[in-house]
C-alpha cells in the first residue's frame, strides 16, 4: 500500500538547511531540514524503510519526522486515519512509519526536521505518531526563520548567534517531543547533570564527580551512562571538551593555552596530544585547515555573486 512518493510542483519554495555546515554538533542529532513554501502541488510519501541522502552510500538511514506548520493546511495519512494539518500544530513520525503527507488548501507553510535515530531521540520510538496543537510550533518555525536569516548574513558575530540558535533549537526539539515526560526522575537528572557539565567544561570533572552528583557508585554511573549515550563517561567528556575546542579553533582568536584552559585541561601540551590523537592532525595544523576551509567558501560564493 505504501509507496516512496516525490511529486513537488516548481511552484513551490523548498529552503534547504544543513546542519552539518554550522557551528555547534546539531549535524549529529538532525540529518535534514528545510523551510517549505508549498502551493499548487505537493506530496511525499514514505515506505518508512529509511531516507537515502546524498554522499550517504548505498545504506538508508532511519529518521524521526518533526513538521510544525505556520500558516495554510496541508493533510497527512498513518495508521489508515487522515488528519488535516492546520497553523500551530506538530506533526511527529517516530522512524518506521509509513505516511503520505500532501498540500491540502491553497498554500502550506511550515518547517520539516529530519531527527537521526540516534541515541539522544531513542525514546521517540515509545512514541506514537501523531498530530497536535501546541505554541511549541509557531516557537520552532522562528527560530527556524532567524537560523536561516543568519546563515544568509555575513555579520562579524554570525557564527556565535548561529550557535546560540541551534542550542534553542535543540533544546525546543526536545521540548516538543516532550522528554522530560518520557524519562525517569533518575534520567532527568542525568541529563541535566550533562548540560551543566557542557557549559561548566573548565572544571576537573571526572567519573568519580560525576558519579558522587547523581549519590550512586561509579560503576552504577558507568552504566546509565552507557545507557543513555551510547558511550563511557570518559568518552562523553573527552568528547565534549574536543567538539568545543574545535568549535573555538574555528570560530575565534583564542589561543591554545586560553583553549585548553576554557575546555578543563591542564596546560596546552595535554591538550594537543588528546586533540591530535582524536582527530591525526595538531590544533594549530586543523585551525589552518578550517581556516582555509571558510576562506574557500568565501571566494566561491564570491563567484557565484
Amino acid at each position: 500500500m505504501w509507496q516512496d512518493i516525490l511529486n513537488i510542483h516548481p511552484d513551490c519554495i523548498e529552503d534547504f538547511i544543513n546542519f552539518d555546515t554550522l557551528p555547534g554538533k546539531a549535524g549529529e542529532l538532525i540529518a535534514c531540514a528545510g523551510m517549505s513554501y508549498l502551493q499548487t502541488e505537493y506530496q511525499i510519501g514514505k515506505t518508512g524503510k529509511g531516507e537515502e541522502f546524498l554522499g550517504g552510500g548505498d545504506s538508508c538511514r532511519h529518521v524521526h519526522y518533526l513538521i510544525f506548520t505556520h500558516a495554510g493546511e496541508g493533510k497527512i495519512k498513518f495508521a489508515n486515519e487522515q488528519y488535516l494539518i492546520k497553523p500551530g500544530s506538530i506533526v511527529l513520525l517516530p522512524a518506521g512509519t509509513p505516511f503520505l503527507y500532501e498540500l491540502s488548501g491553497e498554500y502550506w507553510d511550515m518547517c520539516w526536521l529530519l531527527l537521526h535515530d540516534c541515541s539522544d531521540y531513542n525514546f521517540v520510538h515509545q512514541l506514537e505518531p501523531c498530530v497536535y496543537s501546541s505554541a511549541n510550533a509557531e516557537r520552532l518555525y522562528q527560530t527556524m526563520a532567524l537560523i536561516r536569516e543568519f546563515k544568509h548574513s555575513e555579520s562579524f558575530y554570525q557564527s556565535d548567534i548561529i550557535l546560540r540558535l541551534i542550542e534553542v533549537l535543540v533544546y525546543q526539539i526536545a521540548q516538543t517531543l516532550n522528554m522530560g515526560q518520557q524519562l525517569t526522575k533518575q534520567q532527568q537528572k542525568f541529563h541535566s547533570l550533562i548540560r551543566r557539565v557542557k557549559k561548566q567544561l573548565q572544571l576537573p570533572w571526572t567519573v568519580e564527580k560525576l558519579a558522587a552528583q547523581m549519590h550512586m557508585s561509579e560503576p552504577h554511573f558507568f552504566r546509565l551512562c552507557k545507557k543513555e549515550t551510547g558511550i563511557t563517561p570518559i568518552k562523553l567528556l573527552t568528547n565534549s571538551r574536543l567538539e568545543y575546542a574545535c568549535y573555538l579553533l574555528r570560530y575565534t582568536q583564542c589561543n591554545l593555552e586560553q583553549i585548553a584552559d576554557t575546555v578543563g585541561y591542564g596546560d596546552s601540551a595535554s591538550f594537543s596530544h588528546r586533540f591530535k590523537k582524536e582527530y591525526g592532525l595538531s590544533p594549530g595544523y586543523w585551525r589552518k585547515e578550517q581556516v582555509n576551509k571558510i576562506q574557500s567558501n568565501i571566494n566561491e560564493s564570491g563567484k557565484g555573486k
